[in-house]
């Protein structure tokens, strides 16, 4: 297996370069950067990652782990403090990322349940464009290489959904290897649903047109996305074409598997449970730094868009969440560490500012952001729901933005600095100044029941406009998270 962790050793950690709202100088005269996005249409490299927190990425500064790789994006570029996905569970927010809508507007209202057949037929709509299928008019070579969780059946495979390429898995979890392969790590935890053994369904590898089925037992699946996203980057860059590429991790996510190497690298972490996920990030951040070193050999870093982002927030039933931070765990839930996740964006040639923006920002942005780089002069679709976030870091400071979640019966609304969560099953409404309480845990609706009003009849409206969900919602419980208690929606 290859790694990267003696580079990693020797390498610094990345600090923060810049406050809110205070440019540096860009990387190139502006007349020069106009000059070049005129000639070249941007390609574009989305990283997605899963149940990865906020707290878990060392740029944000609140832990104790190092992603030198994946901090560089935002030290080449920008990093979101307050960057938000449309859901707190997988195949939800996925939905809303690919289509730059939220998905409970066509019904895509909970998690797709693969074991089992438990949601037979449920995927993504197939009348509502993917980024994909908008970017391919537009000249786009276009892949995915990880975890789709976006429909199993054949009508939802991404080849039919606007991508040329496809290597990875349908379903919500996959092994990374079999546990009997050599030098692989597995550990158990306190909340194992199953025994990690063989790929089955749609947790089986994919890949291209014909659905084929490819059968590596014994190679660490974050390595194989590395090296499958690589490749194409280096046809790509060859063909002179642009290209998306949609990089789906299925790390940190359970099962808790990695190559010894980088378990081996953690003596300090006493936690078995805890090491083997912070040494699945360690094994990420290599993916993510020989993507970008792919990116740069092939002399298209600067004309390239990154995204990194966590399709939610991490699920503290393993054990293995950073509970110490407000925002360190929260799938499942609409607590701010389940939708507030990791969020950097760079473009050498294409951003002027670099450093951190305080700006609320959403994954329905990036398929608006994509499609203005692309075609400046063109309008971006109507339908899409959220900004340019290219503008947004350009005016850091610009009119405050409402973000609403509705995942019956819990739904949330932000706007500005204060936050409502309600239940319908709980019959509670709370109010929380998220900037001065992260923690979430004053309710402040008593105290300001104006605002509660105001904000609540916003977010029920919006709930009210939403169709039924396609499949149905699976279960709630009550869940305590870090001292608090909240609602789970599954």
């Amino acid at each position: 297996m290859k790694t990267l962790m003696k580079l990693m050793a020797a390498a610094s950690v990345f600090g923060i370069a810049g406050c809110t709202g205070a440019p540096v100088p860009p990387v190139a005269p502006a007349s020069k950067v106009q000059a070049q996005q005129e000639k070249k249409t941007p390609n574009v490299i989305v990283i997605l990652v899963d149940d990865l927190p906020w707290t878990d990425v060392s740029i944000n500064k609140a832990g104790t782990i190092n992603t030198p790789n994946i901090d560089s994006i935002g030290e080449q570029g920008v990093t979101f403090s307050a960057g938000y996905v449309a859901a707190s569970v997988c195949a939800v927010s996925r939905a809303a990322l690919l289509t730059g809508r939220t998905p409970a507007r066509y019904g895509f209202m909970y998690n797709i349940n693969d074991r089992g057949n438990l949601d037979a037929g449920a995927g993504l709509p197939t009348n509502v464009p993917t980024i994909a299928e908008r970017l391919k008019p537009m000249g786009y070579r276009t892949a995915v290489f990880g975890k789709w969780h976006q429909g199993a059946e054949p009508q939802f495979y991404p080849t039919r959904r606007g991508f040329d390429e496809f290597f990875g898995f349908l379903a919500g979890e996959t092994i990374y290897a079999e546990p009997d392969t050599p030098g692989l790590v597995t550990t158990p935890t306190k909340a194992d649903r199953y025994e990690p053994t063989k790929r089955e369904g749609g947790g089986r590898l994919f890949e291209g047109p014909d659905m084929q089925i490819v059968e590596q037992p014994n190679q660490y699946l974050t390595e194989t996305i590395t090296e499958r996203t690589v490749d194409f980057i280096r046809r790509s860059a060859a063909s002179g074409e642009p290209f998306f590429g949609y990089v789906a991790y299925n790390a940190p996510h359970w099962p808790l598997q990695v190559p010894k190497v980088y378990y081996d690298n953690r003596t300090e972490i006493a936690d078995p449970v805890r090491r083997t996920y912070v040494a699945m990030i360690d094994a990420l951040d290599a993916g993510v730094g020989q993507i970008l070193k792919a990116l740069s050999d092939a002399g298209v870093r600067d004309d390239t868009i990154v995204i990194f982002l966590s399709d939610n927030g991490c699920p503290v039933q393993f054990g293995y969440c950073p509970e110490y931070h407000p925002w360190g765990a929260g799938k499942f839930t609409y607590l701010e560490g389940g939708t507030r996740v990791p969020f950097l964006l760079s473009w050498p040639n294409g951003l002027k500012q670099r450093g951190r923006v305080d700006a609320p920002v959403s994954a329905l942005d990036i398929l608006p952001t994509i499609l203005k780089a692309a075609a400046p002069r063109q309008a971006v679709p109507q339908e899409l729901e959220g900004l340019d976030l290219l503008a947004t870091v350009a005016r850091p400071m610009g009119p405050e933005r409402t973000l609403m979640w509705s995942q019956r019966p819990v739904r949330a609304i932000r706007e500005g600095r204060f936050k409502l969560w309600h239940s319908d099953d709980w019959a509670q409404t709370r109010l929380y100044d998220i900037e001065a309480d992260p923690w979430e845990v004053n309710d402040l609706s008593s105290a300001m029941p104006d605002r509660v009003r105001a904000m609540k009849e916003k977010v029920d409206r919006f709930d009210a406009s939403l169709p039924e969900a396609m499949w149905p919602l699976k279960s709630t419980r009550e869940m305590v998270i870090g001292g608090r208690k909240t609602e789970f929606v599954y």
